[in-house]
């Protein structure tokens, strides 16, 4: 697979694979795991981009909600420190 606005050639199968196993290790701790996709995207994929931060930013919008979610539904979800 060929992204061609970064220059990124990668099989398609692993982004997918990289941001599950990165989400299994860090949803457990409360974080979001867009720490760990930097090194992964400038040592591995060779982006060295000025746009990685705001590719790490993305990932947090998308996975803080659905962390989120999760805390809320087995009900883990600190209300009090919340407000």
């Amino acid at each position: 697979m060929h992204f061609p606005v970064s220059g990124v050639d990668v099989l398609p199968f692993i982004p997918p694979l990289v941001a599950f196993l990165v989400s299994s290790l860090t949803a457990s701790a409360g974080v979001s795991g867009a720490f760990l996709l930097l090194p992964f995207q400038v040592s591995v994929l060779h982006y060295t981009s000025p746009l990685v931060g705001p590719t790490n930013l993305i990932y947090n919008i998308v996975a803080i909600p659905g962390g989120l979610y999760r805390y809320i539904k087995e009900g883990r979800m600190a209300w009090p420190l919340t407000w």
